[in-house]
């Protein structure tokens, strides 16, 4: 049975959860992940260092409690929009949007590359909290109307389809833009050649006017 005490002990303990989780994502962005410690977390947030181990079990815990805080946008609206008129136009449209989304999301996504490709531990963790395969599913789903409108040739797998388009738009959105540095006049350039690649790719066979493909 609860005490008096409990609720207000609840709300300290979530209160203190949420100085510690807003202090490290300002860490972590400033110093990355390996010079961040969790001591420097501790005095950002005003509170005891060794709750860091307490509440998150260290601070790859910590990391990962920012990424569940911080998720990514609802894509449920874009994939939710009208089809475009051709797939090449749908391409350019995703490299759009999902450069906006790495670009607000570039500094925690460095961070989030570094582990995973270091520690399986938290690879499994963050593909466990990661909405890549719902977002996956959502394209799948959306890449299916354009098959219903006889716009995407019917032998195309989808699930294949929808990982080469969201692999391109990684490659633009992140790779060239925030390792490799390209410029803007580069990255338009490549995002309407990508969305020309996969438009041939992936578009229903045209026919000529004598019927031949």
């Amino acid at each position: 049975m609860s005490t008096p005490e409990t609720k207000p002990r609840l709300r300290d303990r979530q209160a203190t959860q949420d100085a510690l989780i807003a202090a490290a994502a300002a860490v972590f962005a400033e110093k990355g992940y390996e010079n961040a410690t969790t001591r420097s977390i501790a005095e950002a947030a005003n509170c005891s260092e060794a709750l860091i181990q307490r509440y998150f079990n260290g601070k790859e815990g910590l990391l990962l409690a920012v990424l569940q805080q911080n998720k990514e946008p609802d894509h449920t609206a874009f994939l939710d929009r009208p089809l475009c008129s051709s797939l090449v136009d749908e391409a350019e449209a995703t490299f759009a949007n999902l450069t906006k989304v790495f670009a607000a999301r570039a500094k925690q996504m460095r961070i989030v590359l570094s582990r995973v490709l270091l520690d399986p531990g938290f690879q499994a963790e963050f593909n466990r909290i990661s909405v890549r395969n719902q977002v996956k599913i959502g394209m799948e789903a959306r890449l299916a109307r354009y098959a219903e409108a006889g716009l995407l040739n019917s032998a195309i797998d989808l699930r294949s389809a929808a990982e080469f388009l969201m692999s391109l738009a990684f490659q633009l959105a992140f790779m060239h833009r925030e390792i490799h540095q390209s410029d803007p006049t580069e990255l338009r350039r490549l995002a309407a050649d990508f969305a020309i690649f996969f438009g041939r790719a992936v578009s229903a066979p045209t026919t000529k006017p004598d019927g031949t493909p």
